[in-house]
């Protein structure tokens, strides 16, 4: 669909259905426990980037949606996720869910992620998905590739959904890499290629954020551990040699 005409249909049509569904589901219980669980995880990353790299853990994650422009009703349809701790991926306590959008999702989001209509119809709901999510979630600092889109679109989310102000710090593998390699394309597959990381299929939350761990251990191990003690100076880093690339300094 030319992205005038799904304006036009949202916002004749699939906003109010979007906003009459959401509003029906904010007055269930679920809704409840998923707000309890969002103000904990909020909660848990106060001061979480001053502390020491080795003794952090962090939250790897990768979305599956129904689009690019959640302000358009695109939605939340997967979320896979893996714990990285000392630099060792924690395989057995790795994350997945599945959740019902409210609106129809297109044909080729089906065909991307293999998350077809019938399979998502029986899902859970998204706040009970969520709350599955930052529970997992809780006391990590979240990573994701790139985490600019991730973490925004989240973020929209669950403005949409009246949560808290999801105002959160994290790391971006993709800044990352790109403060490592200048010169390079640093898309995750460029740098599974270039790290020789076993691929897994792709467009599968839980595939592309083990692969992403895999991704983000590699660039870590790249920083000098004696200088950046903390994901703070970490990211303050990247935001300097930024800056100097850029000519601003």
């Amino acid at each position: 669909m030319p992205d005038d005409i799904k304006i036009l249909k949202y916002l004749f049509w699939d906003q109010l259905f979007f906003k009459h569904r959401m509003n029906k589901m904010i007055q269930l219980p679920e809704y409840d426990h998923a707000l309890t669980s969002t103000e904990r995880f909020l909660e848990s990353q106060k001061g979480i980037m001053d502390k020491d790299l080795s003794s952090c853990t962090f939250t790897i994650f990768d979305l599956e949606t129904t689009g690019f422009f959640p302000n358009m009703g695109d939605e939340i349809i997967s979320i896979g996720a893996i714990k990285v701790k000392n630099f060792e991926i924690l395989y057995d306590e790795a994350f997945y869910t599945i959740m019902k959008p409210i609106n129809k999702i297109p044909k080729t989001v089906e065909e991307l992620t293999g998350l077809s209509g019938e399979i998502l119809t029986k899902a859970q709901s998204f706040p009970v998905g969520i709350r599955k999510f930052l529970d997992y979630c809780k006391g990590s600092i979240l990573v994701a590739h790139p985490a600019t889109f991730d973490i925004e679109f989240m973020k929209t989310v669950l403005n949409q959904w009246n949560f808290p102000n999801f105002s959160v710090d994290f790391l971006d593998s993709h800044l990352m890499a790109n403060d490592l390699f200048t010169e390079e394309r640093n898309y995750l597959d460029n740098l599974i290629e270039r790290f020789n990381i076993s691929e897994r299929e792709r467009h599968h939350a839980l595939n592309d954020a083990v692969m992403t761990a895999n991704v983000f251990i590699k660039l870590l191990q790249h920083y000098d551990q004696s200088v950046i003690k903390n994901p703070k100076q970490l990211i303050d880093k990247i935001d300097e040699n930024c800056r100097v690339n850029e000519g601003y300094s």
